[in-house]
């Protein structure tokens, strides 16, 4: 009968609400170690990339959709890239593919 009071109700829907919350933020901030592990790594082999094409990579490695799409894009699908392309694309694609960071 208690937990069927609009009280406890909200309590724990507002409990369930916070915990929902907080596991989506660990998981992002784990994603995030992850991403920024995987960038800095790729980072030191791709040097000879321009200031747009360093931009570019930082963005689609700032979220794992990003990267996925990247991945699907133009490693999967052969999409041509105006940013990174040649051996640089092939570097790339071939980490995204040998770490497993798109793995779930």
């Amino acid at each position: 009968m208690i937990l069927r009071s609009a009280f406890v109700q909200f309590w724990l829907s507002d409990m369930q609400t916070n915990t929902s919350q907080w596991m989506h933020g660990i998981s992002m901030t784990i994603d995030n170690q992850q991403l920024a592990k995987f960038r800095n790594q790729i980072s030191d082999h791709v040097q000879d990339l321009s200031e747009p094409q360093t931009e570019y990579l930082n963005r689609i490695t700032s979220t794992k959709t990003e990267l996925n799409n990247f991945n699907l894009h133009y490693c999967y699908a052969g999409d041509k890239n105006p940013y990174i392309y040649g051996s640089n694309l092939h570097y790339v694609c071939g980490e995204i593919s040998r770490k497993g960071i798109l793995k779930v």
